[in-house]
């Protein structure tokens, strides 16, 4: 399939090319991204999860390898480099994420019970589709891209309700943010917030999902 970049080339530039040359549509991915206010004026911020990880912006984000270092510190190779674990990650299928929930609720219990006593993180996650584009590197549970774009977000989290066939868990969602937290994203990233549900239709409107993995 093409995707035509005279319709999507505004939202997608890095689909448009030198003319007469072959166009394949990005591939599209979920991942979860954590919620940041940040400073006195609240401005929200999304990061990854583990320790080297990006602040994802509005548009098109760029990996850059945060490993060994080559000279005048400049990274050694261009992210997403075989053998290597850089680039920007997404997953291939929802059910890689049940276990959002499964912190969230042990979160909110220990605030029930310890807030008075412990500090407890304030996280919140959000669903975030992506697509990515470049050179991106297909794994078994999700890929690694060059580029990534933010396609929508989802203010319901996926949990895992039964194992349906060929072993992939079947997900139903639950609202996870607020209505202000909703209002925040779509002001700075200008992408859709969706229910669970709808979120793989719209995400088909921009890319192609891997298949067969």
């Amino acid at each position: 399939m093409q995707l035509d970049p005279n319709v999507w080339g505004t939202v997608f530039p890095e689909l448009r090319a030198a003319d007469g040359s072959a166009q394949s549509r990005p591939v599209v991915g979920f991942r979860v991204n954590r919620i940041h206010f940040i400073g006195n004026r609240r401005s929200l911020a999304l990061t990854g999860l583990g320790p080297r990880t990006y602040f994802w912006e509005p548009g098109r984000n760029i990996a850059v390898c945060c490993g060994q270092l080559g000279a005048f510190g400049k990274p050694v190779h261009e992210a997403p480099a075989a053998g290597c674990g850089c680039g920007l990650y997404a997953c291939h299928d929802l059910g890689e994420f049940d276990w959002v929930s499964r912190v969230q609720s042990v979160q909110r219990a220990a605030r029930l019970q310890w807030n008075s006593r412990f500090s407890i993180p304030d996280d919140e996650f959000i669903l975030t589709a992506v697509v990515g584009s470049g050179t991106v590197r297909i794994h078994q549970r999700g890929w690694r891209a060059q580029f990534a774009r933010i396609v929508a977000f989802s203010d319901e989290m996926p949990e895992r309700a039964t194992v349906g066939f060929f072993g992939r868990a079947k997900v139903r969602g639950h609202r996870v943010i607020s209505e202000a937290t909703v209002q925040a994203l779509v002001d700075k990233y200008q992408v859709p917030v969706v229910p669970l549900k709808e979120l793989p239709d719209v995400m088909r409107a921009a890319g192609d999902f891997v298949e067969g993995m």
